[in-house]
């Protein structure tokens, strides 16, 4: 695999030359050379989907098992499969979003909660005990930069992490997501000093009390702005077109789905 080159290098090794790939596995987790974590979500997914999978008869639907048991397993077996890395992981919106929708549905399969229950995620993380995935993943980013911090300085992950290249330009337009850039979002997230985060992180347990804090708070902000979502959309006046009305008796549908499920009805009575 090779990066910022034209044209891939030919390497052989005892006369056999090495295929050239775009990605591979290497210690359990997916290196590409577009420095994407797609095909490593990708992966984390279906692993962790397959121990849910295996673990339906015998503890998901075991009904000698308590909701607390249920989830320490679903913790320990499923979940850290999911986030197996992630504390290195640049996320962005789009990736995180599918990690909570499937970190969320293994949560009401354990509860045996559907969608026609109609009830929140702010229930479900409730009656489970759980603190969400994206608040998960921010705290395992930045326990991993405490602990890279308190590093000596001549340890190799240290100067990787927190070294600069000399005299580097980035390109023009939006360059990609960084590391450090996820990390300073998370500290603003958690309510952390970014200019003053040293300090904290030289003290083990001090910076864990927190990214504690900071996990709580987070969740706090992310259910409530999902609450006022809700509100709004459910006081928003309704959007309708004039094209999807029933010429029988008026009635004014949303979209033709529901002018099709209208009209069924209307005509029987």
């Amino acid at each position: 695999m090779a990066q910022g080159v034209d044209h891939p290098p030919h390497i052989t090794l005892d006369g056999t030359p090495l295929e050239i790939v775009d990605h591979f596995c290497y210690l359990g987790s997916t290196t590409t050379s577009n420095l994407c974590n797609n095909k490593e979500i990708d992966t984390r997914i279906g692993r962790a989907a397959s121990n849910f999978g295996k673990l339906s008869t015998r503890v998901w639907r075991n009904n000698k098992l308590t909701i607390t048991t249920k989830i320490l397993v679903y913790k320990t077996c499923v979940l850290n499969t999911l986030l197996y890395g992630s504390e290195t992981w640049t996320t962005y919106s789009k990736q995180e979003r599918r990690l909570n929708a499937f970190h969320m549905r293994c949560l009401r399969v354990i509860l045996g909660v559907t969608w026609k229950d109609r009830v929140t995620n702010e229930a479900v993380l409730s009656k489970t005990n759980c603190n969400s995935i994206l608040a998960t993943l921010k705290q395992r980013r930045l326990r991993w930069l405490g602990h890279v911090h308190r590093m000596d300085t001549e340890r190799l992950p240290r100067e990787v992490m927190l070294g600069q290249i000399a005299d580097a330009k980035r390109r023009v337009g939006r360059p990609n997501l960084r590391f450090k850039d996820c990390c300073k979002r998370d500290m603003d997230s958690f309510n952390i000093n970014a200019n003053s985060w040293e300090t904290r992180a030289n003290e083990r347990l001090l910076w864990r009390r927190d990214l504690r804090a900071g996990t709580a708070i987070y969740d706090e902000a992310w259910l409530d702005n999902i609450k006022q979502k809700r509100l709004r959309i459910k006081n928003a006046a309704p959007v309708v077109d004039p094209r999807f009305t029933c010429d029988k008796c008026g009635k004014k549908c949303r979209a033709a789905i529901g002018l099709f499920s209208h009209k069924r009805k209307c005509l029987r009575h």
